[in-house]
């Protein structure tokens, strides 16, 4: 099913063009010459709309890191439609690797600690995020034992800590639980009723989808397709009268997993929720080098900015801080 998104002027949903035009002037001064496109929706309407680099509406743009917060809709759906039982399910239930007394701790990992990033699992990102332990881990042919090997280093569900694991592991529950992939799941009943277009996510040797190093290019999305992402959680899991994913799952992933979170003040991160970041006045989802998408729930207002990401890429969040949300009346 196609949508065709309504086009409205910022004044008539209650915004100020004044600051809008400044966004040009900012960009240009702040010298970010690697943002693709900046895009508002309010009241359920795009309302501003901006290009760069030979940008456009169909542009795809790779979203590196918001693939975790979409896979945790995908959770959500599987959850719903009873593919997982419950979030507690300890994970060895679909990963034999987990079941196997490698540590005593495996049995305890959840499906809830995967989605809150609270395994447990030793993680190190290495310097700028250069991931040598995802490095070490492509050069065998059985990630999933790979994973399983690497030490414990505490109790799952005490410690929060940003990694990758707990996602891969996440997909890989998913597509032994289904039978398939959770691209396979993710694009029967999320994309295309959201009519959103991404190439095949890439499979690790043994099995399981992933986006992360090598093959990213196939989780490209255009800005109007994060906009439908940030609609779909902003509607509570209904998407063009559709409910997607259930109310029940939504509310939980924007809301505080109960974890320490220290992703520091100048982030403007709040907590975390399943896979999405709590902000202080809402929730949202970011990626590697620029890729996000901010809700602000209460003003019915979504923006999503895109940057192309390079080794010594920047944030942009200040584009939505310092002139999007401000120009809310």
């Amino acid at each position: 099913m196609s949508y065709e998104w309504m086009i409205s002027t910022p004044e008539k949903e209650g915004m100020d063009c004044s600051i809008l035009d400044q966004v040009d002037d900012y960009i240009k001064q702040k010298r970010y010459r690697l943002v693709n496109s900046v895009l508002i929706v309010k009241n359920g309407k795009i309302v501003f709309e901006k290009y760069y680099n030979k940008f456009n509406e169909t542009s795809r743009n790779n979203i590196k890191s918001i693939w975790k917060s979409i896979l945790s809709i995908t959770t959500g759906i599987c959850l719903d439609k009873g593919i997982i039982k419950s979030l507690d399910e300890p994970i060895g239930n679909y990963l034999k690797e987990f079941a196997q007394n490698t540590h005593p701790y495996h049995k305890l990992i959840t499906i809830r600690h995967l989605l809150s990033m609270t395994s447990g699992i030793y993680w190190n990102s290495g310097v700028h995020y250069h991931c040598p332990m995802l490095v070490q881990m492509m050069r065998t042919s059985d990630w999933m034992a790979h994973i399983a090997d690497i030490e414990m280093k505490g109790v799952p569900g005490m410690h929060f800590q940003y990694k990758e694991w707990d996602v891969m592991l996440l997909s890989a529950v998913i597509g032994r639980a289904c039978g398939v992939t959770a691209y396979d799941i993710t694009q029967e009943y999320l994309y295309q009723p959201l009519g959103i277009t991404s190439g095949r996510w890439p499979q690790s040797p043994c099995g399981f989808s992933y986006t992360v190093m090598k093959g990213e290019e196939e989780s490209d999305l255009s800005a109007r397709d994060l906009a439908k992402i940030g609609m779909l959680l902003l509607d509570k899991g209904k998407y063009n009268g559709n409910q997607i994913v259930s109310l029940d799952y939504v509310m939980q992933a924007v809301h505080s997993s109960n974890t320490n979170a220290p992703f520091g003040p100048s982030s403007g991160v709040c907590g975390y929720g399943f896979l999405w970041l709590l902000l202080k006045d809402g929730y949202g989802c970011r990626g590697y080098g620029g890729q996000e998408v901010n809700i602000i729930p209460d003003k019915s207002f979504v923006t999503v900015i895109q940057a192309t990401p390079t080794p010594s890429s920047k944030l942009y969040k200040d584009i939505h801080e310092n002139i999007l949300r401000k120009a809310i009346l």
